[in-house]
């Protein structure tokens, strides 16, 4: 099976290896974000905005979800057009050690 397109498809999310790579960009949010519901029925944010020139889709944890609003406010609406820092850190999943993205600072 050729996992080419499956592989570019998830281009567009935000990944914990882009912000290794590039860990002076700042992921700068260009809308208010929706609400979607992942494959484990869990609601979650996905907030489009652009890192190292290029759209993504950050898939906001409630964590990162709850630093944002402390700093902006809980209107997502009001973060649109600044920016934040991202850094990584390791967290279990499933038994295994994973790189996750975190809220650094807001800029």
């Amino acid at each position: 099976m050729d996992l080419n397109e499956y592989a570019k498809a998830n281009a567009e999310f935000l990944r914990p290896i882009d912000v290794i790579e590039h860990p002076e960009c700042l992921f700068n949010i260009k809308d208010e974000g929706s609400m979607v519901e992942n494959k484990f029925g869990n609601q979650r944010v996905h907030l489009k905005g652009e890192f190292d020139g290029e759209d993504k889709i950050f898939d906001l944890s409630s964590t990162n979800a709850r630093i944002i609003s402390s700093i902006f406010g809980t209107e997502s609406q009001d973060w649109v057009e600044k920016s934040i820092t991202l850094s990584t850190y390791k967290m279990q999943k499933d038994g295994k050690l994973i790189d996750a993205i975190a809220v650094n600072e807001i800029q």
